[in-house]
Parts: C-alpha cells; sequence; structure tokens
C-alpha cells in the first residue's frame, strides 16, 4: 500500500462519516483498475478578485497511473515534455478535495513538463454527493512547480453529438485538458507561428469517452487537431491565446456593495460579458450571459483571520430571480436578495454573502435560485457553473 493509497482510504472513510459513501470506495477503485495498471481545466488573473468557475477548472483522467509523453514536431524545440515521475504523497490538499467529491473512477498520477517545471496532477472523476444528476466532475490537485498545491473541479460531460470539448488547463496553464469522442486517437496543438506539439488520448474505464492532455505555453494560440486511428482529422478546437484585460468603462455602471474602502461595480464589456471593479481591481467572466446567465465570483479575503475563504461572495442570475443561496455540505444555507440589472439585459445581481471564514473551499456547494414566491428554480453545483 502506498502513502497516495494511505491517503486517499483515510479520506473516504472520513466522508463516509458525512455521507453515504461506502467506507470501503477506494478498495473497489483498487479492484476495479487490477487488470491493467498504467502510470503516467486558467491561471489566476492579476487583482484582488477570484472567479470562482475559472477556480473550478478541470483536469484530465488516464486510467489508473499512465505517463502521458508529450512529443514534439520534428526540428522543434521541446514544450510539452513528460515523463515519468518518482512515487511520492499527494498534496494535503487532495484529502480534503476527495471527501467533497468522491472518486467513481480510479484516481490518477500525471507527470508532465509545465512552466520549466515537472507537474504531477492527481486526477479523478466524481460526483457532487446528492447530485449525481447534474453530470460527472473531473477534480485534480497538483504538486510541483509554480502552483503547487492548485486544485480544482468542473464538469467532466461530453454532450451528445459534441466530438470534443476543452474542459480547462491545470494550474499552471500550460497543460490543455479536455474529453473528446471514442474514434479519437491521437491530438496535436499546431501553435499558431511556432511548432507542433504531439498530446495523449485515453480510455478511461467506465466512462464512455476519451480524456485528452497536451503542454505547450500559456500565451500560444492553438489549433488543437483530434485524429483518429487512419491519421484523418475527427474535428479541431481553436483555443485562442492571452487575451487584452478589458478596459474599465467610463460608464453604465451599477453600484453592488461595499468592498473594502472601494464600491464594487458590475459594467457590460464586450462580447455580452459582465465585469466587476473595486478601485484598481478586477474581474470578468469569459462567458457570456447568452451562454451561462447564473454566476458566481468571490472576493479575495482582507478580513479573515485564516485567509482560506473569499470574504464576499456575489454574482448574477436570470431576470425572474428573487433571491440566490448558497448550501453547504452539512446543510447550512445562506442566500441574497437580488437587484435589478440593466433594462433587457436579463440579468440581476446578487450578493454579497458572507461565509465562515474557516470552512474548506467548497466544491461540493450547491447555488439555489429562487422566485419571488420562494419556489427553487434551478439548483446546480458551484463547479458547474461557466
Amino acid at each position: 500500500m502506498t502513502t497516495l493509497e494511505d491517503r486517499l482510504r483515510e479520506a473516504l472513510t472520513e466522508r463516509a462519516a458525512l455521507s453515504p459513501v461506502d467506507p470501503h470506495a477506494w478498495d473497489k477503485v483498487v479492484a476495479r483498475s487490477s487488470r491493467r495498471r498504467f502510470r503516467w481545466p486558467w491561471p489566476a488573473r492579476t487583482g484582488l478578485l477570484v472567479p470562482l468557475a475559472a477556480a473550478a477548472a478541470v483536469a484530465i483522467v488516464i486510467v489508473a497511473a499512465t505517463t502521458l509523453v508529450g512529443h514534439v514536431g520534428s526540428g522543434s524545440k521541446q514544450l510539452g515534455r513528460a515523463s515519468a515521475s518518482p512515487s511520492g504523497p499527494p498534496p494535503g490538499e487532495i484529502n480534503q478535495l476527495v471527501r467533497q467529491i468522491p472518486p467513481v473512477t480510479p484516481i490518477v498520477r500525471i507527470s508532465l513538463f509545465a512552466d520549466g517545471h515537472q507537474v504531477r496532477d492527481f486526477l479523478w472523476f466524481g460526483y457532487v454527493p446528492g447530485h449525481a444528476a447534474s453530470g460527472i466532475a473531473l477534480c485534480q490537485v497538483n504538486e510541483g512547480g509554480f502552483y503547487d498545491g492548485y486544485q480544482a473541479c468542473t464538469s467532466g460531460a461530453l454532450p451528445a453529438g459534441v466530438l470534443a470539448r476543452s474542459t480547462a488547463t491545470d494550474g499552471s496553464g500550460w497543460i490543455r485538458l479536455g474529453v473528446t469522442a471514442r474514434q479519437v486517437t491521437s491530438v496535436t496543438a499546431r501553435l499558431s507561428g511556432g511548432p507542433t506539439v504531439h498530446g495523449v488520448v485515453e480510455s478511461v474505464r467506465g466512462i464512455p469517452y476519451k480524456v485528452w492532455a497536451v503542454s505547450y505555453p500559456v500565451g500560444s494560440a492553438a489549433r488543437v487537431v483530434f485524429g483518429d486511428a487512419t491519421g484523418h482529422e475527427v474535428t479541431h478546437l481553436d483555443v485562442p491565446g492571452d487575451q487584452p484585460a478589458p478596459s474599465r468603462p467610463s460608464h453604465g455602471g451599477i453600484a453592488l456593495f461595499r468592498y473594502g474602502n472601494d464600491m464594487m461595480t458590475a459594467y457590460r464589456i464586450t462580447g455580452r460579458r459582465i465585469g466587476f471593479w473595486a478601485g484598481g481591481n478586477s474581474m470578468w467572466s469569459d462567458v457570456p450571459i447568452s451562454e451561462s446567465a447564473l454566476n458566481v465570483t468571490a472576493t479575495g479575503s482582507t478580513r479573515s483571520s485564516t485567509g482560506t475563504t473569499p470574504d464576499d461572495w456575489f454574482g448574477y442570475a436570470p431576470t425572474g430571480t428573487a433571491h440566490v443561496a448558497l448550501r453547504l455540505a452539512d446543510g447550512r444555507q445562506f442566500a441574497s436578495r437580488t437587484i435589478p440589472g440593466w433594462p433587457g439585459s436579463g440579468i440581476v445581481f446578487w450578493g454579497p454573502l458572507t461565509l465562515p471564514a474557516r470552512i474548506a473551499m467548497p466544491y461540493d456547494m450547491i447555488v439555489i435560485t429562487y422566485d419571488a414566491a420562494g419556489h427553487v428554480l434551478r439548483q446546480v453545483p458551484l463547479i458547474f457553473l461557466g
């Protein structure tokens, strides 16, 4: 039994004390992968504000423990080199996250070269307890590099009719991750004005599609091409490079609440997106309102003695929402009334909410919206908000 398995068994046993999760789940995970053993998604923007949807970025899962080996096109320098890494314990944060999102697939370790460091990721698929109908999640904890200890979860689903999906990146931002259709056997990132980088595609036991990963510099734009066994292109994704930060509009803001000595103010920015400014700090959504009119954002902690959780949680919701609540796994719920958005915008704003300072990062938090009569409009795990 390795230290990794010991820690995961302990974490799952503790989680079982709080929910119906089987205390022997780790043994069953090991058994599912015993026949075949292998080795092997946003860097945070500047400023005080932390976007929860981006913090819930995703990783990929390759069954058991396979080393992803990235190969670089002929004549180009190495960018995403992967190699086997020595055995060792996972970051302590994995205990916390595995309690919140228990694994339903083998937990795996990948080792990839990213941003000048060898980075190890511990990864798994799982469900938010009590909300399996919302879909499956992918979770990760990074070890090594500048983002040592980075942890995140997001949706791991591949919708019907979609051939490939980019879920997010690892903590460094180099390792692009996603899911793809069964017929895909290869993935290649063709960098704009640069080399070609070959990634890896693998099947996942118990998951009806595949996962992919490729590593290249954060700022580079690329076309990620997915091929089949005959070498023909199945589909491709155009992944943009670094985009300039939006400028604060000169007018049209809606004042939301006092944040320190400044006023948190919402603005409409290009692409039918929403941005928030407080003094010289800003945060904005990369998701247009037309794709998701429900948003959760959190500020950096400035008053908490532990600094483990954000102070203020806020965001926007579809018009017709009267209250927004955040519900923790222990049943505690924190609710806010909404205030009107811009006429015809289709959204209202909510918050701020202050959560207890000593709670862990709540990856199993549920976001609930209510109408004026108190009827539930929607319940969605926080990690699935885009």
